[in-house]
């Protein structure tokens, strides 16, 4: 049972929250794809202060993952190879504009904006 568990916070930490803090069931779920060492779409926009998910489709046959950062925020997902999809749940940002990244391929970059609840769309 308590492999278990350290399981589970391992990998609530890999997607993106803290470990051992549940994040609950995100507001929002936006889509998000690799292809041809980029982001398809380049912009995210999702809602402030609330937990959200990234539908993330890998469609390159190489790792990639998808790393939040900006001013006191570094949320970082699991790494895996594709074809595949994964969800990813992040914890809540303040209202901001934040970079993300695949931490393999630095070169592939976008943004996340946040916004009041009511504003946010994709």
């Amino acid at each position: 049972m308590r492999s278990a568990l350290v399981l589970l916070a391992v990998s609530l930490a890999a997607c993106g929250g803290p470990t051992g803090s549940p994040l609950g069931s995100p507001a929002v779920t936006v889509p998000l794809a690799a292809v041809n060492i980029k982001f398809d779409p380049e912009r995210l926009t999702v809602p402030a202060g609330v937990t959200f998910a990234i539908d993330f489709d890998n469609r390159d046959a190489t790792p990639h993952n998808v790393v939040i950062s900006g001013p006191g925020v570094n949320q970082t997902s699991e790494t895996f190879t594709g074809p595949a999809k994964r969800t990813y749940l992040f914890g809540a940002l303040a209202a901001g504009t934040y970079t993300f990244i695949c931490a393999v391929h630095p070169e592939m970059k976008g943004t996340i904006e946040t916004v009041p609840a009511a504003a946010a769309t994709q």
